[in-house]
């Protein structure tokens, strides 16, 4: 089979990794992938920031664990609370996808993703898609703080992340609704 094929039907969200940081070769190569996105009208209307700093990793976690206990509802407490709760599985880095207000910028950052989990797999590497962890740039004030020390230019904002890291659990192949699909010919 193919090899882009194959690495596309077998890549899995994983929710549970290794602490060991992946080397700088593999997040270079899936960047660059990132970057090589399908974009509309070649706008390129994404800004990459990679972070691999544990310090300003929980920043952003304990940002989103603020605004989860501003939500008030009991699960959002309970996730808040819950000490092991972390939007993006405790992997050791997280490539933050911020969109400026272009058209089409959303789905510009979505295909950006979509590239960077298909690469992290082909490394051998498990990565989720992400957008919960946003929430940590709600609060206007957090938002300006988090921004400028990630640096983010002006004029753009946290629209999804992937996490990525080296794989601690090894989910089952899910079965895919194939009533879904016509070919009309």
């Amino acid at each position: 089979m193919n090899e882009t094929i194959k690495s596309l039907l077998e890549r899995r969200s994983i929710r549970s990794y290794k602490t060991q940081q992946i080397p700088d070769d593999a997040l270079n190569a899936i960047l660059e992938a990132g970057i090589y996105a399908a974009t509309s009208r070649g706008r390129e209307a994404w800004y990459l920031t990679a972070v691999q700093n544990a310090d300003l990793l929980e920043k952003i976690r304990e940002a989103a664990r603020a605004e989860l206990r501003k939500a008030g509802d009991e699960k959002s407490l309970a996730k808040a609370n819950d000490p092991n709760f972390c939007p993006f599985y405790k992997a050791p880095t997280l490539i933050i996808v911020s969109g400026n207000d272009t058209p089409n910028t959303r789905i510009d950052c979505a295909n950006v993703c979509q590239n960077i989990c298909v690469a992290a797999h082909s490394l051998g590497l498990g990565s989720c898609y992400l957008a919960g962890y946003t929430q940590a740039f709600q609060d206007p004030d957090t938002a300006k703080k988090l921004k400028a020390e990630l640096q983010i230019p002006e004029g753009f904002h946290p629209v999804f992340g992937v996490c990525i890291g080296y794989t601690d659990e090894k989910p089952a192949k899910p079965e895919r609704d194939r009533s879904k699909v016509k070919i009309i010919k």
